[in-house]
C-alpha cells in the first residue's frame, strides 16, 4: 500500500508552518497566504467524523504545474492502482457542472471517493477529493459544498489579485520611465522661468515668468510624490494611529474643503494598526482629492473607519454624481480620469499601496448618492517582529 501523503498525520503542525511569514506584497506572501488558507479549508473537512482523507489540487499563477495539498485524521494509504488511478484525472471528464459533489464510480478503486471541481473561471483541473467512510449524510454534503465554494471563490480572487499585481508591475516600470524622462526639462522650465522672472523688470511678463517657475515647482513635487509612491521599496511598518493620519490629509486639504464649502464627517476613534504611514496617507489623500473634486458645492463627505473580522475596514464616502459603469471598469486602470486636470494614475496608485498592505480596495456608489471608496488592511502584519513592537508601544 502506498500512501498518498508524504506526512499524513498533518494535523495543525502544519498549519503553523503555513503562516505566512514572508513580506507582505511579495510574490511569496500571496502564495503562503492562499495555501494556509486551503490547509485549513481541508483540515476542517478532516476533522468531521465520516471523512477519512481530502486533497485540494489548484492552480498558482505564481508557480508552475499543479499544486497538492492534503489532509487526514491518521495515517491513510491506499492501493497502488488506486493512487495511479487517481492521479490519472481521467475521471474528471465527466464532469458536468462546478461545485457539484460527485462519487466518482469506477471498478478500479473502492467505494467512497467523492470529488468536486471548481468554477469555470478558475484554472483547469482544479478540485477538491475526498474519502469517507460509508455514504455522506445530507449535513456533510453541504459543508462539503459550502467549503469547495470558500475555496473556489478565494481561489479566484487569488487568480484576480496576481493580474492586478501584473498591472501594477508595468505601472512601476512606467512611471519609473516617464518620471526619468520628464524630470529634466521641468529642471530646465523651472530654472529658465526662475532667470526670467528675475531679469525682467515688474510687469505682466514677470508675473507670468513666476507663475510658470511656481508651477513647474509644484510639478516637480508631483512627479517626485508620485515615482516614490509607485517604487517598489520597502514598506517602512510601524504602529500607526489611523485617527491621526486621516486628520492630517484632511488638514493639507483644508483650503479648498473651505473653499467649496464642504462639511466632512469623520469618525473621532483610535484605532491602531501596523502600516506604512506615508504610502496609506498618499492613498487616503489620493481618494480624498476625487472626493472634494466630485463634491457639488456645501456638500458632506463621510470618512468612517472600523475593525471588521480582523481586518481594518476605512470608508469614504461623498455626495458626487456617483460612478457610471465605465467608471465601475475602469476606475484603477492607469490613466483613465474624468477630472480635467487629473492624470489618471491617483487610484491606481492607491491601489498599489493598499495591495503592497495586503489588502483590498474597491469603489461602489453609495445607497442614495454618491461613490462610496473602501480600503480593508489586515491589522496585523506576521512579518514585524513581536518584541520589537513592545519595544515601540
Amino acid at each position: 500500500m502506498d500512501s498518498l501523503t508524504d506526512n499524513p498525520s498533518i494535523g495543525l503542525k502544519l498549519l503553523k508552518n503555513l503562516s505566512p511569514q514572508s513580506e507582505k506584497g511579495t510574490p511569496q506572501y500571496y502564495t503562503r497566504k492562499l495555501k494556509h488558507f486551503l490547509q485549513l479549508q481541508i483540515e476542517q473537512l478532516a476533522a468531521q467524523s465520516q471523512i477519512q482523507w481530502t486533497r485540494v489540487v489548484y492552480q498558482d499563477p505564481q508557480m508552475s504545474g499543479q499544486q497538492v495539498l492534503e489532509a487526514s485524521q491518521m495515517p491513510f494509504s491506499f492501493a497502488k492502482e488506486t493512487l495511479a488511478y487517481l492521479q490519472t484525472e481521467g475521471w474528471l471528464a465527466n464532469v458536468s457542472s462546478a461545485l457539484a459533489l460527485k462519487p466518482i464510480d469506477s471498478g478500479t478503486i473502492e467505494k467512497g471517493f467523492y470529488y468536486c471541481p471548481f468554477g469555470e473561471s478558475s484554472q483547469p483541473n482544479q478540485y477538491l477529493l475526498l474519502f469517507a467512510k460509508g455514504p455522506l449524510s445530507h449535513t456533510h454534503r453541504q459543508f462539503i459544498k459550502r467549503t469547495a465554494a470558500s475555496i473556489n471563490e478565494y481561489l479566484d480572487e487569488h487568480q484576480q489579485n496576481w493580474q492586478h499585481r501584473q498591472k501594477i508591475q508595468i505601472l512601476e516600470h512606467l512611471v519609473q520611465r516617464v518620471g526619468h524622462q520628464l524630470r529634466h526639462p521641468l529642471g530646465l522650465i523651472s530654472l529658465y522661468a526662475h532667470n526670467l522672472s528675475r531679469l525682467l523688470p515688474n510687469s505682466k511678463e514677470q508675473e507670468q515668468a513666476s507663475v510658470i517657475c511656481k508651477t513647474a515647482h509644484s510639478l516637480n513635487q508631483t512627479l517626485t510624490e508620485i515615482v516614490q509612491c509607485a517604487s517598489s521599496k520597502k514598506l517602512q511598518i510601524v504602529p500607526q494611529d489611523l485617527r491621526s493620519l486621516v486628520y492630517k490629509t484632511l488638514e493639507e486639504f483644508q483650503g479648498w474643503i473651505s473653499e467649496k464649502d464642504l462639511q466632512v464627517c469623520c469618525a473621532d476613534r483610535t484605532l491602531i494598526l501596523k502600516l506604512d504611514p506615508l504610502q496609506i496617507k498618499q492613498a487616503i489623500s489620493n481618494l480624498l482629492s476625487n472626493a472634494i473634486h466630485f463634491s457639488p458645492q456645501g456638500a458632506k463627505i463621510f470618512i468612517d473607519w472600523q475593525e471588521q473580522q480582523g481586518d481594518v475596514l476605512l470608508t469614504l464616502r461623498d455626495e458626487g454624481p456617483g460612478l457610471s459603469s465605465e467608471d465601475l471598469q475602469k476606475l484603477f486602470k492607469p490613466f483613465y480620469t474624468r477630472r480635467s486636470e487629473g492624470t489618471g494614475l491617483g487610484l491606481a496608485i492607491a491601489q498599489k499601496v493598499v495591495l503592497d498592505h495586503g489588502g483590498k480596495l474597491w469603489a461602489r456608489n453609495a445607497p442614495k448618492k454618491g461613490a462610496e471608496f473602501s480600503i480593508s488592511l489586515p491589522q496585523l502584519i506576521p512579518s514585524i517582529d513581536l518584541l520589537e513592537d513592545n519595544a515601540a508601544c
